[in-house]
């Protein structure tokens, strides 16, 4: 057997077929997001034109590597999304971001059994497999998404900023019968900035959107590692076993939850102050500047040339490599999704880079705003992402992934008659199970604007309730304590009762009537005020960010091809699955459908409503 390969000329064609997908994958994204926002959507169709799917230009080998090399880009999408998260807003928002993420995963399998059980007749466990498929989210495609409209979008967001800070400086400058001051035009480029800085991915409605995502990821993860064992041909071993079937569905859960709580305790108490240990992070992962030297001993000196972005950027890298590393590896062999571990990833160094608050030594000046600025842009892992990754995830990674997806569907198969009218209808019923996503979002300003207040009244009305109650007690006892009148003949207890309640006085002299409330203390309650009604503006961003959470959720992707795959079972080798034919084109009409049209409308919306996305209390 032959120890190397030997290395020969690639025919002509196939070093066209191979230069030609890679190419057209990148024009006609472009494209179809200048069209209809669709870039995701015309690589899924090039992948199946080129792939086993219809043409079958590439081979079966090209395949399964672009789909290893689209992988990569879809963990280094999800790394990304870490990066540019904020852990302690995550953490706050986490109640929330759970509560979107059950409904999100309960709605698809509660409408898949109504609509694939009850009215088409398919067994339950089928529409149970199908909804656990339909209930993930892809959230590559939607931060590939973000990540594609951001430039498009730039003019959209600066035009309304500049607009009304320019109003206000004319009008300003108007009455000082003079043009723009400098103090004016400073305060522009700083809103400008600002906005600008501010992206959607580090707001509080983005952060819940991803962390919904990955909780859904994570839990479909586990029903796709329960799902092969409640197939037919493995039932009868599986009920031998039943605490080795709940230990496979525990220990995904388990696992993530500990990596949950373990991640952010590690960076908090450990690999934030090794980081910054004596300036050790700052030292080799910033670039040389004035009073600050590149590296250690020889790098540290100047004129060696030491020191540019380049070398900080390359320890960054190489940080970042080792950090993801680790973190695919815990969660892959914890049986929890990689993709969580990338997530994770990106999150703990985010944390972990950003300058503490406060002087490096205790006699040192607290450092002012421009330079904590400066500090966190040099040490900032998501602009070396962006630097050195990124275009390479731009071009190469991100296009094949989704080409891989094309590559999965079969086409053919699908174009039935009774497949493509309930395809179609189990679609549409799966983007409406996703769009609910969005109810707790919009119901969450009227919860916060009126709980409050309600439960304050309860309050109130509970002390009143109890004083009254002793106020009752205490004349009882002085009723009792009391001579017993004589009672004339056309008296009865009910009229003393009533007389004796009519001019009640207290000891500071205020008069009780029947109905009204007991004094407290002398003085007179005050009634429970109303809730402040919301105004229209808030409710209008709670509008917005319900539908871009909604919206956001529908596109599925590769989490859903897995679970239907495996609860499809391998044909060709004779194991069945919990999918039947049928049910199975039936989930690939909905994945398909819904990861087509959930981008489309994304970047509708985000070029739509822009910055008011993330307005008001989901900034």
């Amino acid at each position: 057997m032959s120890t190397s390969l030997s290395y020969e000329e690639p025919p002509l064609v196939l070093l066209l077929i191979f230069l030609s997908f890679i190419y057209l994958l990148n024009v006609t994204r472009s494209v179809a997001d200048f069209l209809f926002h669709g870039g995701v959507v015309a690589e899924i169709v090039l992948g199946t034109i080129y792939g086993s799917p219809l043409a079958g230009l590439l081979p079966v080998e090209w395949e399964a590597s672009f789909t290893v090399l689209g992988y990569t880009g879809l963990l280094l999408v999800k790394f990304e999304g870490g990066l540019s998260s904020n852990l302690p807003m995550l953490l706050s928002n986490l109640p929330l971001s759970t509560i979107c993420a059950l409904t999100g995963i309960g709605l698809p399998i509660a409408f898949s059994l109504a609509l694939l059980h009850g009215a088409f007749g398919y067994s339950p466990l089928e529409a149970f497999a199908a909804g656990a498929a339909l209930s993930s989210t892809s959230l590559g495609t939607t931060l590939a998404v973000l990540n594609s409209v951001r430039h498009a979008a730039s003019p959209h967001l600066k035009s309304p900023l500049v607009t009304t800070v320019s109003d206000a400086t004319s009008s300003s400058s108007s009455s000082d019968a003079g043009g723009h001051s400098p103090e004016a035009q400073d305060e522009v480029r700083a809103a400008v900035g600002d906005q600008d800085c501010h992206s959607l991915g580090q707001s509080r409605i983005g952060t819940i959107l991803i962390s919904a995502a990955i909780i859904d990821d994570v839990i479909g993860l586990v029903i796709a590692a329960v799902i092969p064992a409640l197939t037919p041909a493995e039932s009868a071993s599986s009920r031998t076993d039943k605490g080795e079937l709940a230990w496979t569905m525990i220990r995904p859960l388990l696992s993530s939850a500990f990596i949950a709580v373990v991640a952010p305790l590690l960076s908090r108490f450990f690999l934030k102050p090794l980081f910054w240990y004596k300036g050790l992070g700052e030292l080799w992962c910033a670039p040389s500047r004035i009073g600050k030297p590149w590296g250690a001993y020889a790098f540290a000196k100047s004129e060696n040339g030491w020191g540019a972005e380049e070398h900080a950027d390359a320890v960054k890298v190489f940080i970042m490599v080792a950090v993801l590393s680790a973190m695919a590896a815990i969660t892959n062999y914890t049986d929890t999704s990689m993709l969580y571990g990338a997530y994770v990833a990106g999150l703990v160094l985010s944390y972990v880079s950003k300058p503490p608050l406060g002087a490096a030594q205790k006699h040192d000046p607290a450092p002012s705003r421009s330079e904590c600025e400066q500090r966190s842009k040099a040490l900032s892992f998501e602009q070396t992402f962006s630097r050195r990754i990124g275009p390479v995830q731009n071009y190469i990674f991100l296009p094949l992934f989704f080409a891989s997806i094309g590559f999965a569907i079969p086409f053919l198969d699908l174009w039935r008659p009774i497949i493509i009218w309930r395809g179609i209808l189990y679609s549409l019923l799966m983007c409406l199970a996703k769009l609910a996503v969005g109810l707790p979002i919009l119901l969450y300003g009227p919860l916060v604007s009126h709980v409050p207040s309600v439960v304050g009244q309860m309050k109130r009305s509970a002390s009143s309730l109890s004083y009254k109650t002793k106020w009752a007690i205490l004349r009882r006892v002085h009723w009792l304590s009391a001579p017993m009148p004589s009672a004339s003949p056309g008296t009865n207890l009910e009229h003393a009762a009533t007389s004796e309640g009519i001019d009640q006085k207290d000891e500071g002299g205020l008069t009780s009537q029947p109905g009204s409330r007991p004094p407290v203390g002398g003085t007179v309650a005050v009634e429970s005020r109303s809730a402040t009604p919301r105004s229209p503006q808030e409710g209008l961003a709670d509008i917005r960010a319900a539908t871009f959470m909604g919206v956001a959720m529908v596109a599925r992707g590769e989490i859903g091809l897995l679970i239907a795959q495996l609860a499809r079972g391998d044909t060709s080798k004779g194991k069945l699955g919990l999918l039947g034919e049928e049910t199975f084109l039936l989930c690939i009409w909905a994945i398909l459908l819904c990861t087509l049209v959930g981008p489309m409308c994304l970047g509708y919306v985000v070029q739509r409503w822009g910055t008011k996305i993330h307005t008001g209390r989901w900034a």
